[in-house]
């Protein structure tokens, strides 16, 4: 079958903000499965077309949210008739913003990260809704072989508060309430490390717990917890964590379970009540943490990397091409 030609719209964001590589390497990824081109800035789209000397099957344009932080502003979209979808990231995100993208510009697809949140709060675009979940890069998330020196890790953004010196950026308090129950939980615990969020747009700098340090981090622990937050989203965490044999102890949601997430199988479920009573328990029984982390790697590496994940969205636009 000849290769789709993709026409991706989207900033070179990996470079900005490398916080958010895991999101630009899924997109490299499609690269595998079709001709891709890429357009990083603002622009109408028909002189895009034009000067690129490219006619894409299709036009793929990313996250418009957050002021268009992640994506080239583009115009006349809605003027051309090649096929075109768009990505909804933070579902949260302004939904009447949205809308209105949607329609101006005639998209006919939309794929998100989200699956029943995305339905929730746009039950009217389920026959234009692919699901494109997290995915990993192997290469970065992997079982690096290091000494499992760390019994609990915690990353990531909540609300919390250090001594005197709170960190700048917090999340509203209760968006995370599992993270921040562990946080004040297991603070101060032997064996417990914690690193809190470096923000979405951090420059990038030597001492930065992204990407390859922070795959290294997470294959140093022999715990790691996540959740979804109140909005129940099935973060990358939950794909990273098992990736790098870590034992994942997690909240659920109904999309992580959907994906094959299954307790005491691949990943252990737990809440705010009894995630430290399960955290001894698998802490002090290596043969069974051992054997539930075995399988949340091998059930990442089979069903969840970028490769996998690129072959899915081609077929999504194959199958609606058709």
């Amino acid at each position: 079958m000849k290769k789709l030609k993709i026409l991706i719209l989207v900033k070179r964001f990996a470079d900005l903000y490398p916080k958010h590589r895991l999101k630009f390497d899924m997109l490299t990824a499609i690269e595998e499965f079709a001709e891709v081109s890429y357009w990083h800035s603002d622009g109408d789209i028909r002189q895009i077309i034009k000067e690129i000397k490219f006619n894409p099957d299709f036009i793929f344009h990313y996250d418009i949210a957050w002021g268009y932080s992640y994506s080239p502003r583009i115009t006349g979209l809605g003027d051309i008739s090649i096929p075109k979808g768009c990505l909804v990231g933070d579902v949260h995100f302004s939904p009447l913003e949205r809308i209105r993208y949607i329609a101006c510009n005639k998209i006919d697809l939309i794929f998100s990260y989200t699956k029943h949140p995305f339905l929730s709060t746009f039950p009217h675009y389920r026959s234009k809704f692919r699901w494109f979940p997290f995915s990993v890069n192997p290469d970065i998330y992997k079982d690096w072989g290091l000494t499992k020196t760390i019994d609990f890790l915690l990353m990531g953004q909540f609300y919390y508060a250090d001594g005197n010196n709170p960190p700048k950026r917090l999340s509203p308090k209760g968006r995370y309430s599992f993270r921040e129950a562990v946080y004040n939980t297991l603070r101060g615990r032997q064996g417990f490390v914690f690193y809190p969020h470096p923000g979405h747009k951090a420059a990038p700098r030597d001492n930065l717990v992204v990407e390859e340090t922070y795959a290294q981090q997470l294959n140093r622990s022999k715990m790691f917890f996540t959740c979804g937050g109140e909005f129940k989203y099935p973060v990358a965490k939950f794909f990273e964590a098992p990736a790098c044999k870590t034992l994942l102890l997690a909240k659920p949601n109904r999309d992580i379970l959907e994906l094959g997430f299954q307790d005491r199988v691949n990943f252990v479920a737990c809440n705010e009540a009894n995630f430290y009573e399960k955290a001894v328990f698998y802490l002090e029984n290596d043969n069974i943490r051992n054997r539930i982390t075995e399988n949340g790697f091998e059930f990442i590496h089979k069903r969840h990397t970028n490769s996998i994940r690129a072959r899915q969205f081609v077929k999504y636009i194959q199958s609606y091409l058709a």
